[in-house]
């Protein structure tokens, strides 16, 4: 708005006459269906159209011939209501071409012929209604309250959106509900109803303009993708630019707004084949004012192909012949893929996978290995009588774990899924495998080249193993992160630890919070930090909450004593990759905490209004937060990774919740709270601006990213994403990160126990391919130790007792996928760093060697979603391994 009001100042001089009124009329609309199953309908010929939240978004265009070159004073979006009321909307403008009777919410129906070809999307190809409105692919936002008079509602439109029309760089407004409650259904009259069309109202001058200036400093950027950018700086009295690629319009989704003075990039894509197939395309570009008239074009050649930071290495990997013999009853697998209680495969696998795969020929294992990785394999042991093992390898000894694999019920089968440690001797069945699970630690420091060792069976067999040491090592601290989520603290803090150091030894972390939904009520228990610390005393939760209205500190001691150990990493001094500070951490920061919400919210659902009488809530958040920096700071934790998250869901009528929905947001009220607690934290963690070395990051948990309606804007957050979000928006997101310097992480459900776990390695490709750094399954603790008799898909850390009844922590089979897939990305990201290739080019050795095909199941809209992969071949995943093994350990 602010370059709308220098326009206006520099033209107020020329201003011929009063300003006059005219009637835009609309001349497409539609409600735009966004609902499981009704995605593909179409309510272009309806006499009523629905605008209800995130389910029914109605697009309109208008004949703006009659305000061309005017200067627009003001704007009324005026409609007649049907059903309901509606309190408030989001207004923005539509960046993709459409037709009123064959679009729906996966199609814009607007089959054109520009540069980005014919396309069945929403301006790209797989791109949803929501792609191209509220905020996204550039388009302007704005939210403005009802008024309702007679019956007819009364919307304010800010002049830049109908002159975004008016200069052919918007295809209409988007009406977005600001409610989500889904138990009504508001509609307006459509076009289709005589005498109560809607229609656009504008108050308009006659000026007299200038032809704006040309773009200057054109020139091809940075290209980090197989996309070519332009950068370019704007011209005063700018608005928008034209973009033709060898004569074609480029996509209005891909152009930014112009911002006079500041240099942008524009990115060409969606081009059609004939364009991309050539070495190099001819882009011409003007700058629009909002008159629309345009500048001289500026040509700019600029190449398409490349040029590429370095050759793409593509090595040919095999696996290794079947050997003549095998071992008899005994078969060896990774510890990524499992056999049922009858020896039948748990996913897709070769015939003769259990004696012929990446790591065993029938006769031998062959493991490679990473300085610092942990490799394992699963021994498939069949058998009479008692067996015992005895591991010998050549000097120095690696650490061996052994574990036995337990098979329970899991769809009418027993498939192996908890560990415990072996305990010698086992008895063997003939007909029924024992799953023996070994992992070897090999040392940062360990010397390239072959190390072997065997594994003699007490009955007289004998297993040769080969470890193949390759010439780097991992990092010790992660660079990809899973964060094995879970809710409410156990009873000790032993037991915590326990937990922690589970989590650690599979390069992944365990992230716990520790307060619930019901604490926004005056007086109720704001978190729950009460574990038994070490000396057996329980950690004084009482005294942790109790903090007034404009106190500047808390009580820390507590969460000092507890945390400590685990937020430096002391915890892990001995462990195989020593000291590590705590990848994740959640603080107890949140809507309650350290003041309950309720007891300061004034009813207004607008955040940055609800405690306009209370600022003793903003206040004392800021100086709890501010507190607690002063506290990491003069203790060192200086490379935890921090995160104040809010996950309550709450409504404005359930008092003894928060008034918005924190955790997967959902309305437009609930953007805007994230927003206004996103600015407390950012005042809070980084007090007048300066840059404190404590690392806290704000953290959202989102499944609708589309639906952000300009709210979150402009922030470097980090955004943990739902599956079915990556998938269906990744691009949306991916802009998000590039633009804003996101960071993202995908969180889901780990697969089901009688489901393959090479998913779960998939699932890390897939996420670490569209650019994500981190997997978060949402819920890993099983409490009661069901786990250990039928199948939880949700426990990967297991609470159950020993037979001296004291609690202890087993891990199911499933973490060690993580732990493999973590690997795997480490092996990726080392490979990145030293070929220098583009995230593009990373893509592309990946898809020389796997085809990553997935889904993402939902059993309803509130399910985090599986992801499932069929078709994943494991030898396929392997050979990637192996062959970015190769190309790190040639000598560069």
């Amino acid at each position: 708005m602010l370059h709308c009001l220098c326009w206006i100042i520099a033209v107020a001089g020329s201003v011929n006459a009063m300003a006059e009124t005219v009637k835009l009329p609309v001349t497409q609309d539609n409600s735009i269906v966004l609902v499981d199953g009704e995605w593909n309908e179409n309510a272009g010929s309806q006499g009523r159209i629905r605008i209800k939240g995130n389910q029914h978004i109605v697009a309109m265009a208008f004949d703006t011939s009659a305000v061309e070159g005017k200067l627009i004073e003001k704007a009324t979006l005026i409609c007649a209501q049907a059903e309901q009321r509606i309190s408030g909307v989001t207004l923005s403008t539509i960046a993709a071409p459409w037709d009123e009777m064959s679009c729906n919410g996966l199609t814009s129906g607007a089959m054109g012929s520009g540069a980005m070809g014919s396309i069945s999307g929403w301006g790209y190809e797989g791109a949803r209604f929501p792609s191209v409105i509220g905020g996204n692919s550039f388009t302007l936002v704005e939210h403005v309250s009802s008024e309702l008079r007679d019956g007819i509602y009364y919307w304010n439109v800010p002049p830049d959106m109908v002159y975004a029309m008016a200069v052919g760089a918007a295809y209409g407004l988007a009406i977005h509900e600001d409610e989500a409650d889904y138990s009504r259904n508001p509609t307006i009259f459509s076009r289709e109803q005589a005498g109560k069309q809607p229609y656009l109202l504008v108050e308009y001058s006659d000026v007299e303009y200038q032809t704006p200036a040309a773009p200057s400093s054109v020139e091809v950027g940075t290209r980090e993708g197989r996309d070519p950018q332009i950068a370019l700086t704007a011209p005063p009295d700018a608005f928008t630019f034209d973009v033709l690629v060898d004569g074609k319009p480029l996509g209005r989704h891909n152009i930014p707004r112009a911002i006079p003075g500041q240099r942008q990039l524009i990115t060409l894509r969606d081009l059609d084949s004939l364009q991309t197939s050539r070495e190099q395309c001819k882009v011409s570009i003007v700058a629009r004012a909002r008159s629309g008239h345009s500048s001289e074009p500026v040509d700019i050649d600029v190449p398409l192909l490349g040029p590429l930071r370095s050759a793409l290495t593509i090595p040919s990997i095999t696996i290794s012949p079947k050997a003549s013999s095998t071992l008899p009853q005994l078969g060896v697998i990774p510890v990524t893929d499992k056999y049922d209680g009858r020896g039948k495969p748990v996913g897709d696998l070769p015939p003769d996978y259990r004696t012929h795969n990446s790591l065993y020929d029938g006769e031998r294992v062959h493991l490679v290995a990473a300085g610092g990785e942990v490799v394992g394999f699963q021994m498939l042991v069949r058998g009479t009588g008692d067996l015992s093992f005895d591991f010998q390898c050549d000097p120095p000894l690696p650490r061996v774990d052994l574990f036995e694999a337990i098979a329970v019920h899991a769809d009418d089968r027993r498939i192996p899924d908890p560990l415990v440690p072996l305990s010698e001797p086992i008895e063997l069945s003939s007909d029924r495998d024992r799953a023996i699970v070994v992992d070897l630690y090999i040392p940062f420091d360990a010397e390239a080249g072959i190390r072997r060792g065997t594994i003699e069976f007490s009955d007289g067999r004998r297993l040769p193993i080969e470890i193949e040491v390759l010439p780097f090592s991992l990092p010790r601290a992660a660079t990809f992160f899973c964060e094995m989520n879970s809710y409410g603290l156990p009873e000790t803090i032993q037991q915590f630890e326990a937990l922690q150091q589970i989590a650690y030894d599979h390069r992944v972390h365990a992230n716990i919070l520790h307060y619930s939904h019901h604490t926004a009520a005056p007086g109720a228990r704001k978190s729950n930090l009460d574990m038994r610390l070490r000396s057996g005393r329980r950690m004084d939760n009482k005294r942790y909450d109790d903090i007034q209205p404009g106190e500047k500190s808390a009580f820390w001691d507590d969460f000092a004593e507890a945390f400590g150990p685990y937020i430096d990493g002391s915890l892990f001094k001995d462990g195989h990759r020593g000291p590590l500070a705590a990848p994740g951490f959640y603080l107890t920061f949140h809507e309650s905490w350290p003041l309950n919400c309720r007891a300061h919210f004034n009813g207004d659902l607008d955040a940055y209004r609800s405690f306009a009488g209370s600022p003793e809530y903003a206040e004392t958040y800021e100086n709890i937060l501010r507190d607690f920096v002063e506290l990491a700071q003069s203790k060192g934790w200086n490379k935890t990774g921090f995160q104040v998250y809010f996950n309550n869901k709450g409504s404005l009528g359930e008092l003894t919740k928060a008034p918005w929905v924190l955790d997967e947001p959902a309305s437009f009220w609930d953007y805007r709270a994230l927003d206004f607690y996103g600015k407390l934290t950012d005042r809070g963690r980084n007090p007048l601006g300066s840059n404190s070395a404590v690392r806290i990051e704000y953290r959202v948990d989102i499944s609708r990213p589309e639906f952000c309606r300009g709210q979150l804007a402009e922030r470097d957050d980090l955004w943990v994403v739902s599956s079915s979000a990556f998938k269906n928006y990744r691009r949306l997101v991916t802009d998000r990160m590039q633009r804003d310097e996101l960071k993202v992480w995908v969180y889901g459900t780990s697969n089901p126990v009688h489901e393959s776990n090479r998913d779960i390695q998939a699932w890390a490709l897939d996420a670490w391919m569209g650019g994500a750094s981190g997997l978060v399954p949402w819920q890993t603790v099983n409490k009661d130790g069901t786990a250990m008799m039928n199948a939880d898909q949700l426990g990967l850390f297991i609470f159950t007792q020993n037979d001296r009844g004291e609690a202890i922590i087993r891990h199911s089979l499933r973490l060690k996928a993580y732990r493999d897939a973590q690997q795997l990305v480490e092996y990726l990201n080392l490979l990145r760093s030293r070929q220098d290739w583009s995230m593009s080019q990373m893509q592309e050795f990946i898809n020389a060697y796997v085809q990553l095909k997935g889904q993402v199941d939902q059993r309803n809209e509130a399910d985090a979603g599986t992801s499932r992969y069929p078709g994943f071949n494991p030898l396929d995943v392997e050979r990637l391994r192996l062959a970015a093994a190769r190309l790190l350990s040639d000598t560069p």
